[in-house]
């Protein structure tokens, strides 16, 4: 493989980009979001000309709600502070001296650790996660949480993904999840954007799907994603297989896509497969029979195909014995023998007396 050079013969009108953000934090930012921080880094060359967030999102073709998540992420991660007007409005961009994270840094000296690969989003968690009792705030709770500027954040990002203000049930909703649910700005931002996408702009729709989220083991943004584009794929195959191209999903067919999902645990193979034995055996899609079949192979711990093919060997090689059987074959001779008065019926039929 060749070898490459790099060089540069100008350094004039240049931005400069600190190694450690290159090293540290692009690798795992949005892509959208380095671009943001990086044209953002480049204005403050330009000081003297007028700039505004409308701007912004003009010059990146972006909204300006997507360019202030872009800043809320950077400066959760300090590399940057925002000031506002009082209220949710930015006035300016600080940017930070930037360290190396500590748990990057100690990452480096532990690669057993760094190696261990990440949980299957369909593999049964090993134990159930405790889901808090919702509880009610106090004034003064309340008061120290609006203060706390991540959980500021997440209202502002729940506001403008909603296109309106929180109400305090509202909040209250808000609380629960950043409060004892322990979900993070990343998240929640990630959170609200995916049901708003789904047209589901209810705090109690956010906290269910939220609640959903802890029972599945999802604890960041990465899991998130790799569940909800495992629930999209596999929703599509479904609706391909039973013919379903003219609506979505009803919420009593996703709740039996979800159950498939989270309390079987099934591959999407197996899920593919039942729906495809629901199609021939009852020539139309029905959720229920293909439920059927998947709590069948649940219960009997069956995981995948090569497993379902054993399944099915073992139960063709016991069909003819089962046919030979002498309990089979007195259940066949047991039912008492009817004697028909055929005159009699002949002259009903033919309605004579």
């Amino acid at each position: 493989m060749d070898t490459l050079t790099i060089q540069r013969s100008d350094l004039a009108d240049v931005t400069a980009v600190a190694n450690t953000f290159i090293d540290e934090y692009m690798p795992s930012a949005n892509g959208e979001y380095v671009k943001i921080y990086l044209y953002f880094l480049r204005c403050l060359s330009q000081q003297a000309e007028p700039l505004s967030l409308e701007a912004v999102a003009g010059k990146l073709d972006h909204t300006t709600n997507y360019i202030m998540k872009a800043l809320f992420y950077w400066q959760e991660n300090g590399i940057l502070s925002l000031s506002t007007d009082g209220g949710q409005n930015v006035t300016g961009i600080h940017f930070l001296p930037i360290a190396r994270p500590a748990d990057k840094s100690e990452a480096r000296h532990e690669p057993e650790a760094a190696a261990q690969p990440s949980p299957s989003v369909c593999e049964p968690p090993k134990k159930q996660p405790h889901i808090p009792e919702k509880r009610t705030y106090t004034l003064e709770e309340k008061q120290q949480l609006t203060q706390d500027a991540d959980f500021k954040n997440a209202c502002f990002v729940t506001q403008s993904y909603f296109g309106r203000p929180l109400g305090p049930t509202q909040l209250e909703h808000l609380m629960y999840i950043y409060d004892q649910l322990g979900f993070d700005l990343e998240l929640i931002d990630y959170l609200v954007e995916y049901c708003a996408s789904r047209g589901k702009k209810s705090m109690r729709y956010v906290e269910a799907t939220a609640i959903g989220w802890v029972q599945q083991g999802i604890t960041n943004v990465t899991m998130a994603k790799q569940t909800v584009s495992l629930y999209s794929r596999i929703s599509a195959s479904v609706m391909q297989q039973f013919g379903i191209s003219n609506r979505s999903l009803v919420p009593e067919e996703r709740a039996y896509l979800e159950k498939w999902l989270n309390v079987y645990h099934m591959p999407e193979a197996l899920i593919v497969e039942a729906c495809r034995r629901t199609v021939r055996a009852t020539k139309k899609g029905s959720f229920e029979y293909a439920d059927s079949i998947l709590n069948s192979w649940y219960k009997n711990q069956i995981r995948s195909m090569d497993q379902v093919e054993k399944a099915d060997l073992a139960h063709q090689k016991a069909r003819p014995a089962a046919k030979n059987s002498p309990s089979r074959t007195a259940k066949q001779t047991s039912f008492p023998q009817r004697n028909y008065d055929m005159d009699s019926l002949e002259k009903q039929l033919l309605n004579t007396d």
